[in-house]
């Protein structure tokens, strides 16, 4: 009996406040909810497929693959000096360098990725190249992405040198290869962000670190030298830090741009030469704006610029870049 009369207390009390409500009052309650039914309408789940270069945070479900081919075609017309001045080349460096990425999912906090790649290079009406280095990936979940708290992820890589990088004809265009043992430690950040209008837009941060093993070289080879050189260089290491950020325009198509800075400490070489090896402190500051089109949550492609902004001891380069994604079950482990 108790229980009954609260509930007429209840709906007494609720009924004298509606009684008590102007006509304005309601009609206001009445806009607020059908506003709120328009947005709800308006919204959709975001697709992406890049940005082009900032490294992801998603981790790959167990079972699953993605694979994502690049194809670089880089145009070298500049060197940055010492004193930041962009100096032109006598003739312009074009590489073309074809890249895929293949992430594999191992459990629900670990995954693995495989890159490798081909170089070719044509300079002067000579041309060169081949097998690039390769480099392999671990990477561990931090943090699951959250209403507030962005998603988070450590990896660790390792790049093998698989590609000729010493005794190189004099014009060093069949160089394809750094010849070290490359470690780089990063650490990846993203946050989708859902504004007051239907365009979500979602941010990538990553940076990285990586240090090098030293290089045994032989005559002409990647860091520079000629006839006769023969001693040991010991590669600079290196900073890199990326910036992403997509708006969605709608769920397929999506606006790109990142914000890239590298710094590469000096490598020194100790041995005989009769030509430079190695070079001094290096950056280079780059922006690489794109555009996506997302045929569904799994498979997309994207392209677009990469170009120089400023540097030191660097190239000043423009680059053209295609890519795809695609995401597929690799059992059934659905």
């Amino acid at each position: 009996m108790k229980k009954v009369l609260l509930f007429c207390l209840l709906c007494a009390s609720l009924s004298a406040q509606t009684r008590h409500k102007s006509p304005q009052e309601i009609q206001k309650e009445l806009q607020t909810a059908e506003d709120q039914l328009k947005r709800a309408e308006q919204l959709f789940n975001p697709w992406y497929t890049g940005p082009l270069l900032t490294p992801s945070a998603t981790m790959m479900p167990p079972g699953y693959a993605n694979a994502q081919p690049y194809i670089f075609i880089v145009d070298n017309y500049a060197n940055y000096n010492e004193d930041r001045k962009s100096v032109s080349l006598a003739n312009n460096l074009i590489n073309l360098n074809p890249l895929n990425i293949l992430q594999i999912g191992i459990t629900d906090s670990m995954d693995t990725s495989i890159t490798n790649q081909t170089q070719t290079n044509w300079q002067d009406g000579k041309s060169g190249g081949g097998y690039g280095d390769t480099q392999v990936s671990f990477g561990f979940l931090v943090q699951e992405q959250g209403l507030y708290i962005p998603k988070m992820k450590v990896s660790i890589s390792e790049t093998f040198p698989t590609g000729k990088y010493q005794r190189l004809r004099p014009s060093g265009l069949d160089g394809a290869g750094g010849g070290t043992y490359a470690t780089s430690f990063s650490f990846a950040i993203a946050k989708i962000f859902f504004w007051a209008t239907q365009h979500p837009v979602n941010t990538r941060y990553a940076m990285s670190y990586q240090v090098s093993t030293p290089v045994k070289v032989h005559g002409y080879n990647a860091y520079g030298g000629g006839i006769g050189t023969k001693g040991v260089v010991k590669p600079g290491n290196k900073f890199n830090a990326d910036l992403g950020i997509e708006v969605s325009i709608d769920q397929r198509w999506v606006l790109a741009n990142d914000f890239v800075y590298t710094m590469t400490d000096q490598t020194t070489f100790t041995g005989k030469t009769t030509a430079p090896v190695g070079k001094g402190f290096s950056d280079n500051f780059s922006l690489a704006p794109a555009i996506e089109y997302n045929f569904n949550e799994n498979l997309g492609v994207l392209g677009g610029v990469q170009f120089s902004v400023y540097g030191r001891n660097s190239l000043n380069f423009i680059s053209a870049i295609l890519s795809i994604e695609y995401t597929f079950p690799m059992g059934p482990w659905d």
